[in-house]
């Protein structure tokens, strides 16, 4: 390195943060770095606040089927950089540690997040980790070509697609449009079924049959990615509820119902931030095999829109992830209208590997 490109790295530190007790100051020094990475990836989004990002971390901390640690970069007491280790420790997956890893945009190309990747290898050899697994989008192409330098491979390509409410607002909610037409077929396509909003916090008695529903999204394209299925359990549910009221967010949720048996059938989510209205996330949907063929999840998302668009008209945007080979959901999404706002690709790399490019 010459002199010249060493005086142009200032030095930094790592610091390990306590994300079930994060101190006041590191959250009002770190909110500015969440709200910059936010707005160069949705730069229409409302920036977070401190309550919503001391929400996060302590919502995080208290996940039973994860454990978390994070580093912050710091170039005095300003925050430059992020990386957030999420360690399966119930059934499943223990071989994994999932990496959220995220530099500031004038800080890139610093040596920051490579000091970064080496505290995640520290991580993941303390952890007996062998897979390192981490996700980018084409709005921040540093990140992709981060990856690419360090040998990690392509396991997945997906994308973020949108439904602009407004623009498609008389196809979709006019006396005609498509939701109410999805809406009234769902009784006729599938008269053995019934729809229900299940309540947040789940109550008790729907953990167990709901937690089996879940595993239908084990059937979600996942490519080259070398994970297990995911073991949903009454624990994952509960996870849910306290990461969602610890960070503030409002969650509804939509059960099929199969009327003569019971049975759960298929379900969708969605969730979002008081403090960003204007975009709802949509979660989960899915449709255990014994089920399929009804129509049921034009059904759910129907509904679920109408439901929106009755309830939450501030709401202008929902937004989702789909692997780009998920032809079935695709199908439903592109004829809402959905469309790619962003592609992605999620990387994996062994742990030795890593280790050996850096």
């Amino acid at each position: 390195m010459t002199d010249e490109a060493a005086a142009a790295r200032p030095p930094f530190d790592l610091r390990p943060l306590d994300v079930a007790r994060p101190h006041e100051d590191e959250v009002r020094a770190i909110t500015p770095l969440w709200a910059a990475l936010r707005h160069e990836s949705r730069p229409g989004d409302a920036p977070p606040t401190e309550a919503t990002v001391r929400g996060s971390l302590i919502g995080m901390a208290g996940l039973a089927e994860l454990e978390v640690e994070m580093v912050v970069a710091w170039v005095g007491e300003r925050a430059v950089a992020r990386a957030i280790a999420f360690l399966p420790i119930g059934t499943d997956n223990r071989h994994l540690l999932q990496l959220d890893l995220a530099v500031a945009p004038e800080w890139r190309r610093r040596g920051i997040g490579r000091a970064l990747l080496r505290w995640s290898l520290e991580v993941a050899r303390r952890h007996r980790r062998s897979l390192v697994v981490s996700g980018t989008g084409a709005r921040v192409p540093a990140g992709e070509a981060f990856a690419r330098a360090l040998g990690a491979a392509d396991a997945l390509h997906a994308s973020v697609n949108e439904l602009d409410l407004e623009a498609h607002g008389e196809r979709l909610f006019g006396p005609d449009g498509l939701v109410a037409t999805w809406v009234r077929e769902g009784p006729r396509r599938a008269p053995d079924y019934e729809l229900a909003w299940i309540p947040r916090p789940y109550p008790e008695d729907v953990l167990v049959p709901f937690a089996a529903l879940k595993s239908a999204m084990n059937d979600a394209p996942r490519g080259g990615l070398d994970v297990e299925d995911r073991a949903y359990t009454p624990a994952s549910l509960r996870d849910a509820d306290a990461y969602d009221g610890a960070a503030g967010l409002v969650s509804w949720t939509l059960l099929a119902r199969h009327r003569p048996t019971g049975a759960f059938a298929g379900f969708t989510e969605v969730v979002w931030e008081p403090t960003n209205p204007g975009v709802v996330f949509q979660g989960d949907t899915a449709v255990i095999p014994a089920h399929r063929g009804h129509a049921l999840g034009k059904w759910l998302k129907a509904a679920m829109l109408e439901r929106l668009h009755r309830e939450r008209p501030e709401a202008r945007v929902v937004r989702t992830g789909n692997a780009d080979t998920n032809a079935a959901m695709l199908g439903i999404n592109e004829a809402l209208g959905f469309r790619q706002a962003e592609g992605g690709v999620v990387v994996q790399i062994e742990v030795g590997e890593l280790e050996r490019h850096l």
